[in-house]
């Protein structure tokens, strides 16, 4: 379809003509648009007749889309009508599409998209009309070649001569009889022809009873020929009664067919807003998470580390001078400070995650696993942890640090989370599925419950209290976030009591 057409806008509210000229021009850029506001440019517009369509509301200052309508079609048949309002009612759009309206849309503010569609399917409709009228003539000019019925009548209607293909139609043995039956007025055809300026033929459509007693679709095409001193009525008859069933089935499906498609087209603008809110929403919110982060981190850490600071003085200078309660505010100040440094840094880290964009590459996944471990070497002997790597290789598409820190919390977890009194112990290995690496990291720690194991991904989720597991609530957030980044996947599978075995899964270089 050319976008090089023009459209009459017939809305006497600037503010609805505005918003209706942006959804247009947005579909069409080379759309040229008449406003039309009053009566007097409505005339105008129709007595020069150069647009290719007609949008217009229905409740207008001067008149109403209805009689707006029926004056365009009374002069315009063939140009397409879009009725666009929220004024209206079933009763009226009922009566403009006997009128010859092609499409009536809600002026709503969800509802604006719709008119660019409607103004797209009522011109490639045109289109199609005038293509299937083409089409037809271009037909006729074949049918005078095959074996159809062809008759010659006088200007009183007369026949004056047939070929037996016309009485086999009408199911008759003779011309006289073919003049009985004959469903056409010949001489009332010769009448309207002859006032016709040349070509003078018709060509109309029929149903008549056949010869078996039957309901039958014939054609008629007739024209006025000079023959000798005398001009005369030329026709053929044809049998398309297998042609207008195919039309009916087809008709029928174009309508199922266009339910479906209006149909998924509110599916699809549903799911669109739907997509847009939410990735608005994300948006802003991983936003204002990050100006938060750098705000905490750049606001908050340099007063707490001088809290912390006088704190520690305060512990190894001047503990003489405070009594058991004193010393025990003292410590548990600076123990704060430290647990809501840690705090920080980690928001900050979740958010950098979530901002970044990660360069991934092919990295040895072993490698980084035994790197890891030497970083968490004190902490491992501190607790006594007994760690296993069961031997495996495999090169993942990853980024390193960010695997690093990935690793990092899982393992931290895995030696934090055990019941008091109990060795942590911790194995791992990895395995290839399809074009996929899966790391799993066991541990024999309290467990997790099943109705929780989505939610501990989760910033700021904590099962436990910080007085026996302390932590941030931010750790497995930021695995999450992390494996993401790297288009990978991560799960846990645990019981209260059992365990846990927690995986991550990354494309295999």
């Amino acid at each position: 379809m050319s976008q090089g057409f023009s459209i009459l806008l017939i809305d006497d509210n600037p503010g609805d003509r505005l918003l209706a000229i942006r959804e247009l021009k947005r579909e069409f850029p080379q759309v040229q648009i008449q406003e039309i506001r009053e009566a007097e440019s409505f005339a105008q517009a129709v007595a020069t007749g150069t647009f290719n369509l007609v949008i217009t509301d229905y409740q207008l200052g001067w008149s109403n889309g209805l009689e707006v309508l029926r004056t365009l079609k009374a002069r315009y048949p063939t140009r397409p009508v879009i009725m666009f309002t929220n004024t209206g009612s079933e009763e009226i759009a009922v009566e403009s599409m006997k009128a010859g309206l092609n499409d009536y849309v809600l002026k709503q503010p969800n509802r604006y998209v719709r008119l660019a569609a409607a103004v797209r399917v009522a011109l490639e409709r045109v289109e199609a009309e005038q293509r299937a009228a083409r089409l037809d003539l271009r037909l006729q000019a074949l049918l005078n070649q095959l074996n159809v019925g062809v008759f010659r009548s006088d200007a009183n209607g007369n026949l004056l001569e047939c070929n037996p293909a016309l009485l086999n139609v009408l199911g008759v043995d003779s011309i006289a009889q073919a003049q009985a039956v004959l469903p056409l007025d010949l001489r009332q055809q010769y009448l309207q022809l002859a006032r016709l300026v040349p070509p003078q033929h018709q060509h109309q459509e029929t149903q008549i009873q056949g010869s078996d007693g039957k309901p039958m679709w014939v054609v008629f095409s007739t024209m006025l020929n000079p023959v000798d001193d005398e001009t005369v009525l030329d026709g053929l008859i044809e049998d398309i009664t297998e042609r207008k069933r195919a039309e009916m089935q087809l008709q029928h499906l174009n309508e199922v067919l266009e339910g479906r498609v209006t149909e998924r087209t509110a599916q699809l603008e549903a799911t669109n807003r739907e997509l847009e809110s939410t990735n608005q929403r994300l948006a802003t919110a991983n936003q204002n998470l990050q100006d938060f982060a750098y705000s905490v981190s750049h606001d908050l850490r340099a007063p707490l580390r001088a809290i912390q600071a006088f704190a520690q003085i305060l512990l190894e200078e001047h503990t003489n001078q405070l009594d058991a309660i004193g010393q025990d505010y003292l410590q548990r100040i600076y123990v704060d400070t430290q647990q809501t440094d840690r705090l920080i840094q980690d928001l900050l880290a979740y958010s950098q995650l979530s901002q970044a964009d990660i360069p991934l590459q092919p990295i040895d996944l072993e490698r980084v696993v035994t790197s890891v471990l030497m970083q968490l070497a004190p902490e491992l002997e501190q607790r006594q942890a007994r760690v296993v790597v069961e031997p495996f290789t495999g090169m993942a598409i990853a980024d390193r640090l960010t695997l690093t820190q990935v690793l990092t919390n899982l393992l931290t977890n895995a030696i934090k989370f055990v019941a008091p009194g109990v060795q942590p112990q911790v194995r791992l290995w990895a395995e290839t599925r399809g074009d996929r690496i899966r790391l799993w990291i066991a541990d024999n720690g309290i467990g997790i419950a099943p109705e929780a194991q989505q939610r501990i991904f989760n910033v700021f989720e904590r099962l436990h209290g910080g007085e026996v597991y302390p932590g941030t609530g931010i750790g497995l957030a930021i695995v999450r976030k992390g494996i993401e980044q790297m288009n990978g996947q991560i799960g846990v599978e645990s019981q209260p009591g059992q365990g846990s075995r927690f995986w991550i899964e990354l494309s295999l270089a």
